[in-house]
């Protein structure tokens, strides 16, 4: 009895076990299974689900006895049940991933494609009008404008400006070539003429150099002039502003590039500390010129008159520099520009400048003989000319009215003896000639009868003190 039990439940058994291995008999999908069109792989899916579904149904119930003395056997089939539909699972979901991944990539490469079809046409245009602007091509026209850069600008300034005058087409490539060429800075300021049908790399040459400017002013400036005219005549034509020259020919800037003016021992007693360097003549300048640039202007002139060219002092003598004669004449360039401004301030004309400074070189001599001249007339070291009584000005009445009542002049040669302490103007070279060149006379006194009614004035010398007074009279003065 007990044997027929127990041959049941091993019949019983075996019948569960192989209606659950029938499962094994689900056919995996490789997973490299990519062949065949996406419906044939969703019905694949699909079948290997029902086929599932259906073996699954397919296993016999156990019978309710068996759990009661095979509890082993029950857990193990569970085991083995779960592990096939993970493995199932796991299939299913790794063809679904790979079903959207193949979706994905041909949307991202779709994508991909048209961005860069998009680019290529925008780089493309860009490339092709910005080279052609940088090459001119399409401004063949020769037109000339009228182009006005302000100072310190910047690259964007300069670029509209040019764009706002057709000069240029493409701002955005035109900055980018001057960057590339590092040229977005050292554009001068000032007003240009220039052609629309230049490339770029000319329009940078073109407006980085002086020599192309046109708002330039030609200004004259007459011989005796102080350097604070110098500086109002600069400002009224708007080179520069006459505060700002004043401060820079002031300093010591320049002493390097122009060694002459380290001659320039005494600045503390001096106004202005280049005056009687400022040469005379007539320079062409640029609106809103620097300073330097202009205070270089007239240095390199007086270097080149004074240092560098030949003068002919005599008829038969042999030609030589300012500074050579000087030397020869045992005189300082700073003595000579300053007996050459007095000169200057003083005489009628150009014979006159000879004879005068014969009178100043006679009365400078007397220091050997504590100012008594050879007629026994003293005082001498006192050059006594009005034209430093005042400086820096001109005359009583140019002086501020606070100041009038009781200004006196450190240059005043009646309250000292000797030279002034520099330069009362800025003398032409026919006065500084006269200074290293005097007439041979035995003259102490010159006074003047003033111009009038386009007369020029005349001149009057003397070699005593009572001649002196006789010429006053003549000229009007007394």
């Amino acid at each position: 009895m007990d044997n027929e039990l127990e041959q049941k439940r091993k019949e019983k058994v075996e019948g569960f076990k192989i209606s659950f291995g029938d499962l094994d008999a689900i056919p995996d999908e490789p997973e490299n299974a990519d062949d065949g069109t996406e419906q044939d792989r969703d019905d694949d899916i699909r079948s290997g689900e029902n086929k599932f579904k259906t073996g699954l149904h397919d296993i016999p119930a156990p019978a309710e006895d068996l759990t009661s003395f095979s509890e082993t056997s029950n857990d193990s089939s569970e085991q083995v049940l779960d592990k096939d539909e993970l493995r199932a699972a796991k299939r299913l979901d790794r063809k679904r991933s790979r079903r959207k991944g193949r979706k994905n990539r041909v949307i991202f490469r779709t994508i991909w494609f048209v961005m860069i079809i998009f680019v290529s046409i925008i780089i493309g245009e860009f490339l092709m009008v910005g080279v052609n602007d940088m090459l001119a091509v399409g401004r063949e026209e020769e037109n000339e404008v009228t182009v006005t850069i302000p100072k310190n600008a910047t690259l964007d300034q300069v670029t509209d400006i040019l764009k706002s005058k057709k000069v240029i087409s493409n701002e955005g490539f035109f900055k980018a070539y001057a960057t590339i060429t590092r040229a977005t800075s050292g554009f001068t300021n000032g007003t240009f003429n220039i052609k629309t049908n230049k490339d770029y790399q000319a329009i940078i040459n073109y407006m980085q150099s002086d020599m192309n400017r046109t708002d330039v002013v030609t200004i004259q400036f007459p011989e005796g002039y102080t350097i604070n005219d110098f500086a109002k005549l600069l400002e009224k034509n708007k080179v520069c502003s006459a505060e700002d020259f004043i401060k820079y020919t002031n300093s010591t800037a320049l002493d390097e590039d122009y060694t002459f003016l380290t001659g320039i021992t005494n600045p503390g007693e001096r106004y202005f500390r280049m005056e009687g360097y400022m040469f005379p003549d007539t320079y062409d300048f640029y609106v809103n010129e620097s300073p330097e640039s202009v205070a270089r202007k007239f240095l390199s002139n007086y270097r080149r008159k004074l240092y560098l060219t030949r003068q002919r002092f005599e008829k038969n003598e042999k030609k030589i520099t300012i500074e050579n004669r000087a030397k020869a004449t045992n005189m300082s360039m700073e003595e000579v520009l300053t007996m050459a401004s007095l000169i200057q301030a003083e005489a009628a004309n150009t014979d006159d400048m000879y004879i005068i400074s014969s009178i100043i070189h006679n009365r400078l001599a007397t220091a050997e003989t504590n100012g008594v001249n050879p007629r026994g007339e003293t005082g001498f070291m006192f050059l006594q000319l009005d034209s430093t009584e005042f400086y820096p000005y001109r005359s009583k009445s140019e002086v501020p009215q606070n100041l009038r009542a009781t200004y006196t002049s450190t240059y005043s040669t009646y309250s000292k003896e000797g030279l002034p302490p520099g330069p009362i103007c800025n003398p032409s070279l026919d006065a500084i000639k006269a200074a290293l060149n005097p007439a041979d006379t035995d003259y102490y006194y010159f006074c003047h009868k003033p111009a009038s009614d386009g007369q020029q004035a005349v001149p009057y010398y003397a070699k005593t003190n009572a001649e002196h007074v006789a010429n006053q009279k003549k000229a009007g003065l007394l």
